[in-house]
């Protein structure tokens, strides 16, 4: 398989041609006013796309096969670039002979090897046996006793005289074949045999992974490249390197990529691709059959067709060719869904068929199609394909289209919905999910403006439905501003008694269910803004007590909420225990990317407030591995969380490194007015790492902004804020503010959070309030309660003993900033400096937690620097040698020895030679 990190270029690049990319200049021309840098030049020579491994796997299948080996893949997935590097390794030792079939070559007998044949007889031609002996003769005498390869690239296209030859010289042992093919079922038979009969080793090259596209871009581009912006890119490739490359080149030749603060970043601009990307697609479909051509225009407007519903329109071969080439791919969902590979195919194959043709197609689809497969995921792609082809939609199914794409964030899809209404904008339930849309794509002003107007009740034409919608939405509006919040409450209020009173009336229908579930979600939001966790922990407590009559997306949005009100009153092992179970759904195929997403944003909060940073760390974002995800792709979905955990763990240099792609991309398209947040992590990030300036601009950043913060995220910003300003400035009003945060959590409740602030502010020097901290730690649950508790403990008790374990069990949850700080307030201790043991114990601790934090030396070992020679005597000391055997290598004296020691020990503050390897990778970086 192809993974980011191998040589020199995707493809064989023919001398004498030259691409119109030119490479990415480290330079560039001066930035723009909003911070965007001028475009860079693009160039052929992208850095490898596979390890030296995969390389490797083709030298291993030659040693071990009887006739060589056949690497299949799709159109630009490397196989000429990988083969390409194999034979070159050979060349030294070997005879190898390049052919190349062709379509054109393919048209006479022997085409592609007339490289070989043109000094034989013609008429041998008629005579396949001679024309067999008279090629062993010929490659056996050219090659002079070194063993023959015969590299065959689109060996597909030999014609069945050829690709019976290469047979026979492979059986024969006259020659090793290293064979390329895009479509394996096209193979001649005789070769196709070869692989039956095990005499050829077959390697499928699979598309990139996200995680390889985007170490990949990062390479090729010359700098970082945003989450977001790279997930969008492999996507629309389909983890194709070719497309990735001739992608990210156009898409930075129009401005659509562009380099932000020396990031590159995805604009919110529409251009997915150019003229190029299009000239070569259209170039490959043009050598398909009508059959499948058929395939790929249904595939390309639908997105996703049930299987059994595509096998009733097109022929089972036509399809299983396609698969087996790379693409489209069948998932193993049930119903079973056929979707393209490539998003850019797609993109391609819609934009060229006519709209009658469409059309048709499209009816052809709904007819084959049995009622019960695929009808509710294909919702919303054959709503858009009724849209592009003029088909018309109902009214009702083109609102429930609407809100499945405000579900899955797909906002200018749902606008194009709902404005193709007739008189939309008196239509309820149409405006309600015009302002979610618009909502998402962070107009406020725009979707309260929309509202203004629209009825206080229902009726008059407007159902109870498309009235609890429209003030759901209202209400969602409100809370994002500061002025409005009492206006919100009020709202999910009448909204509850309504739905109450409509329950007394007609009964619990599954409508009405439906409204209640929708409200719930609403409540929770709203809780989330005022911090009224407790209430919510209730309501949902109530609200999942029948947790089988709910389905899945609710039950995992509804239940993250109450992980999260649970971690926050105090109920941390029971949060990390439901979200572990709940962690799971967020992969669950019917649960839509976004609500996985922000699923999975409470439940590593749980885990954290919990002291359950393992499973934190261990946590894959949802979307991740997907090739169809939500269109208005949420940059702070990626990696904004994780590299805030890394903050909170110390680790302020990987943090920071998670941190700028996702700052660079927030600053051009901030749709979650979540910047703020990000620039108070990188902050700390940069006061961990003693670049107080950097920090202090962040802090100036982040004092911007523009909409009313969640309560969690709001305490998140001022805790790490407090941390900041304890780096810049010192503890003094760090710990002020960190006790403010603490009383504002315990009047509102919040414990979890409580006990986050206080222990922060006593690791900080207020020893004192030690035991506060013990009694809010006791109210609280959880491994990071209890490190509390033995931490609250140790300091009233002021043993030196109690503090390292405490700080062993924060090492031990992975909090390492925690452990540090604790082993350095050991080693300050007065009573420690004599007892030698526990002073090795907490040196080599700290050194421990600081390698790992990646943390630069403070205090007063700045400027204590060892000397080259110090350097040299402490690293043979460190490796066991003796004074006399020192002095031996160095040819000094032992009495010189001793004295450099005597230094070493005092710059290092060590008192014994086998605290010297710990001293030293901390001297050097990092551990021996």
């Amino acid at each position: 398989m192809l993974t980011a990190g191998s040589a020199s270029t995707v493809h064989a690049v023919r001398s004498g041609t030259r691409s119109r990319y030119q490479a990415f200049a480290g330079s560039s021309t001066p930035s723009s006013p909003d911070g965007t840098e001028g475009k860079s030049a693009i160039s052929t020579a992208w850095p490898p796309i596979g390890p030296r491994a995969a390389v490797e796997d083709i030298a291993l299948a030659l040693a071990a096969s009887k006739g060589g080996v056949l690497v299949t893949g799709p159109s630009g997935s490397g196989k000429s670039y990988l083969t390409t590097r194999a034979v070159n390794e050979l060349r030294g030792h070997s005879f190898v002979v390049v052919i190349r079939g062709s379509a054109a070559l393919a048209r006479s007998p022997y085409g592609a090897l007339n490289i070989l044949l043109s000094d034989l007889d013609p008429g041998y031609l008629a005579h396949p046996v001679l024309v067999l002996s008279a090629l062993t003769n010929l490659l056996r005498e050219r090659s002079e006793g070194k063993p023959v390869y015969l590299v065959i690239e689109n060996a597909a296209e030999l014609d069945e005289l050829a690709a019976m030859t290469v047979a026979q010289l492979a059986r024969n042992g006259t020659a090793q074949l290293v064979l390329t093919c895009t479509d394996p079922q096209r193979l001649g038979g005789e070769i196709t045999r070869l692989c039956g009969d095990g005499f050829l080793h077959r390697i499928d090259l699979k598309p990139l992974t996200f995680h390889e596209s985007h170490a990949w871009l990062e390479a090729g581009l010359g700098a970082q490249v945003s989450p977001s912006g790279a997930h969008a890119l492999w996507t629309a490739s389909g983890g194709n390197p070719h497309y990735l490359k001739m992608l990210a080149a156009e898409l930075a030749e129009s401005g659509s990529l562009l380099k932000s603060d020396g990031v590159w970043v995805l604009t919110s601009r529409s251009e997915q691709h150019g003229r190029a990307i299009t000239d070569l697609i259209t170039t490959r479909l043009g050598r398909m059959g009508d059959g499948e051509r058929k395939v790929l225009e249904v595939l390309s407007l639908a997105r996703a067709v049930p299987l059994e519903s595509l096998l009733a329109l097109a022929s089972a071969d036509d399809v299983d060719s396609l698969e087996k080439r790379g693409v489209l791919v069948v998932d193993d969902s049930l119903p079973r869904m056929a979707r393209l590979q490539s998003q850019l195919v797609g993109d391609v194959v819609r934009a060229n068929v006519p709209p009658g043709r469409s059309n048709e197609l499209r009816r052809l689809l709904l007819k084959s199609m049995d009622p019960a497969l695929g009808q509710r995921s294909m919702l919303l792609s054959m709503a858009a394909w009724a849209l592009d082809c003029g088909a018309k939609l109902g009214r009702e199914e083109t609102l429930e289209a609407a809100a499945a794409a405000n579900r899955q964030l797909e906002a200018r899809l749902a606008l194009r919905l709902v404005r193709s209404i007739p008189g939309h904008s008196t239509v309820p339930g149409a405006v309600a999910e015009e302002a979610r849309a618009m909502m998402t794509l962070g107009d406020l002003a725009g979707a309260r403006d929309l509202l203004n107007l629209q009825p206080h009740e229902p009726g008059d034409g407007v159902t109870l439905a498309e009235w609890v919608r429209l003030k759901l939405a209202e209400a969602a509006i409100l809370l994002a501003l500061p002025e409005t919040t009492a206006q919100a409450s009020e709202t999910l209020a009448h909204v509850r008694r309504r739905l109450e009173d409509e329950t007394i009336t007609a009964g619990e229908g599954q409508d009405i269910a439906t409204l209640r579930e929708e409200l719930v979600l609403a409540e929770s939001q709203a809780a989330s803004y005022s911090g009224s966790y407790a209430e919510m922990a209730a309501r949902l407590e109530e609200v999942l007590q029948d947790f089988e009559s709910h389905g899945t997306e609710f039950r995992l949005l509804a239940g993250s909420w109450l992980c999260e009100a649970w971690a926050l009153t105090g109920r941390q092992s029971e949060a990390a225990d439901m979200a572990e179970q709940l962690a799971a759904d967020c992969h669950d195929p019917a649960v839509s990317v976004a609500a996985a997403r922000r699923a999975t944003s409470r439940l590593r909060f749980a885990f954290v407030l919990a002291g359950r940073w393992d499973k934190e760390a261990e946590m894959v974002q949802p979307g991740d591995d997907l090739l169809a995800s939500a269109a208005e792709a949420l940059p702070t979905a990626i990696d904004l969380p994780k590299a805030i955990f890394r903050c909170l763990q110390g680790r302020g240099q990987d943090g920071l490194e998670a941190l700028i792609p996702v700052i660079s991309q927030l600053r051009v398209q901030d749709n979650e007015g979540m910047l703020d947040v990000a620039c108070t992590a990188a902050a700390y990030a940069s006061a961990l790492q003693g670049d107080h300036d950097q920090a202090v601009r962040y802090l100036k950043e982040a004092s911007t902004q523009l909409r009313r913060p969640t309560w969690r995220k709001e305490r998140t910003k001022r805790y790490l804020a407090a941390l900041t300003r304890e780096r810049v400035n010192g503890p003094e009003a760090a710990v002020e503010e960190l006790f403010n945060l603490a009383d504002a959590d315990r009047d509102e409740g919040a414990p979890g959070h409580e006990i986050f602030c206080l222990s922060s502010a006593v690791r900080l020097g207020a020893a004192a309030s030690a035991p506060r901290l013990l009694d809010s730690a006791l109210r609280c649950q959880g491994r990071f309660a209890e490190l509390c508790v033995a931490y609250a403990r140790a300091t009233m008790s002021g043993s030196a003993e109690l503090l390292l374990e405490a700080a062993r069990l924060a090492e031990d949850m992975q909090n390492d900033r925690f452990a540090f700080d604790i082993a350095e307030t050991v080693l300050h201790m007065d009573q420690v400096q004599s007892d030698k043991t526990a002073l090795r114990k907490a040196r080599q601790l700290a050194e421990t937690c600081r390698q790992r934090l990646r943390t630069p030396q403070s205090g007063n070992q700045e400027g204590l620097k060892l000397t080259a020679r110090e350097m040299e005597i402490a690293r043979l000391a460190a490796n066991r040698e003796s004074n006399k055997g020192i002095a031996a290598k160095l040819h000094v004296s032992v009495r010189t020895v001793e004295g450099h020691l005597y230094q070493i020990f005092g710059k290092l503050k060590i008192v014994e030679r086998s605290e010297l390897s710990f001293a030293l990778g901390n001297v050097e970086g990092g551990a021996k």
